[in-house]
């Protein structure tokens, strides 16, 4: 999975992938082995190259505020479908499309519900970590081409607003 995080004034690039029950992180080029573990709500324990992190993460808005010890940060990621669906004309349907593969966990709007630009819509499942795929732009929910549980691939369209 291809994702950019904002930390203050830096954008780092980064590839996640499950290998092993862990994760191999590239940020910027340099590669990383990460075993993260939830110890309650908002709390995880990070082992980062064998040196052990505890942090805590609370969401606001698009962004999460991660603190660790006296370090605080306020971050927010992107992915390459999202800044694509951002950039497409509002002119005629739009196709929202999983932007990896995994299992849909939640469907968050149904056929007929009118969605505003970023709105959550779907919730996607990949590697232990839920993604929330959003609408890019607004309009009414024509078409829902999948249900919760089920598996798609890259690509797949999940649904689509005119």
């Amino acid at each position: 999975m291809k994702i950019s995080a904002n930390a203050g004034d830096r954008i780092f690039d980064i590839v996640i992938e499950r290998q092993d029950g862990r994760y191999i992180v590239d940020v910027d080029g340099e590669r990383h082995e990460v075993d993260a573990q939830k110890l309650e709500d908002g709390f995880y324990t990070i082992l980062l190259d064998s040196r052990s992190f505890e942090v805590s993460v609370e969401r606001r808005g698009d962004a999460y505020h991660v603190r660790h010890g006296a370090a605080e940060q306020l971050v927010s990621f992107s992915d390459p479908g999202r800044r694509a669906r951002e950039r497409q004309s509002a002119a005629g349907p739009e196709s929202v499309v999983s932007v990896m593969a995994g299992r849909v966990v939640r469907l968050l709007v149904c056929e007929g519900d009118e969605v505003e630009p970023g709105q959550g819509v779907i919730v996607v499942e990949a590697m232990k970590m839920e993604n929330e795929i959003t609408a890019g732009k607004g309009g009414r929910v024509t078409a829902i081409d999948v249900t919760e549980g089920q598996n798609v691939d890259r690509g797949a369209q999940l649904l689509v607003i005119e």
